[in-house]
């Protein structure tokens, strides 16, 4: 593979991650939306959730 190649796959690559990354945090937004509305919702669980997109976003920056 030519180095331009590997440049224009590499920048797709990260590309994807980022758009990965940023679905990840409008979901962890809307739970933290959800959990400080007047809603009766399970804290805990939302907490566990978040914790574990936090986690995906971890893995996800980790393989750059």
């Amino acid at each position: 593979m030519q180095p331009k190649e590997e440049f224009e796959q590499s920048i797709q690559s990260i590309d994807k991650a980022l758009g990965e990354i940023e679905r990840t945090l409008e979901q962890m937004l809307a739970l933290a939306q959800l959990s400080a509305s007047d809603l009766n919702v399970d804290r805990e669980v939302l907490q566990k959730t978040l914790e574990r997109l936090q986690r995906k976003i971890d893995r996800i920056a980790d393989t750059f």
